[in-house]
C-alpha cells in the first residue's frame, strides 16, 4: 500500500490496492486548493470520507470532489479557526490584529492578490465571506492592499471582488481571454 505522510488515496478514498479504502486522520488527498497532497485530519472531512469510502465499498460510484482546509474549535465558549493555507506560502504577505483585553485576534495570509488563508480566535463575523474568498481563489486587486491596512473591510473587499469577477463572467460583453476594453470595443 502506498504511503507518504499518510495512506494515499484517490478521489473515491480507495488506496492504490483494489478493493481497499482510507478515510480520516489516516488518509492522505489531494487537496486542489494547495495543489498538493494533505491529511486533513478534522471531523467534517472524516465523516465524508468514510461515508464515500463505504458507498464504494458496497458498489455505489462515489467521489470526494475535495478536503475543506477549515478547522473550528470551541473552548469553553472561545471560538477559534482556520481556512485554507492558514500557516501562508513563501513570499506571501500577512496582516494580523490583536485585542488582547477582548480575546480577538485575525491573521490573514495573501499569494499575490489572493487570500489563501487565515486564523481567527474570538471573532465570528465574516467566516462565510472568508472561506469563500478563500475556497473560489478570488482576485482581490486593489482590496489587498486595502486589507493589509485595515482586514475589517473584508464585508467590503467580498462585495466589490465578487461582484466584480461575477459581472465580468456574466455580462454578454465579455469574451474570455480578452481585455475588458477589448470585449467592449468587440461587442460593437
Amino acid at each position: 500500500m502506498k504511503t507518504l505522510t499518510g495512506v494515499v488515496v484517490d478521489a473515491s478514498m480507495q488506496t492504490n490496492v483494489d478493493g481497499i479504502y482510507a478515510a480520516g486522520d489516516c488518509a492522505e488527498t489531494f487537496d486542489s486548493l494547495t495543489g498538493r497532497s494533505t491529511i486533513s485530519g478534522v471531523q467534517p472531512n472524516a465523516a465524508d470520507q468514510a461515508y464515500c469510502a463505504a458507498l464504494n465499498m458496497v458498489g455505489k460510484h462515489a467521489f470526494q470532489r475535495g478536503v475543506r482546509q477549515i478547522d473550528v474549535i470551541d473552548t469553553l465558549g472561545l471560538i477559534s479557526s482556520s481556512f485554507g493555507q492558514w500557516q501562508g506560502v513563501r513570499g506571501g504577505q500577512w496582516v494580523e490584529v490583536t485585542d488582547v483585553r477582548n480575546f480577538r485576534y485575525i491573521r490573514l495570509e495573501f499569494s499575490r492578490d489572493v487570500l489563501i488563508g487565515c486564523n481567527m480566535v474570538g471573532v465570528t463575523e465574516h467566516s462565510g465571506i472568508l472561506r469563500a474568498l478563500i475556497q473560489h481563489k478570488v482576485h482581490l486587486g486593489e482590496w489587498k492592499e486595502k486589507l493589509l491596512q485595515d482586514p475589517s473591510l473584508i464585508k467590503e473587499a467580498y462585495t466589490a471582488c465578487v461582484e466584480q469577477q461575477y459581472m465580468e463572467r456574466a455580462s454578454i460583453f465579455h469574451m474570455p481571454g480578452a481585455t475588458a476594453s477589448r470585449s467592449a470595443h468587440a461587442a460593437y
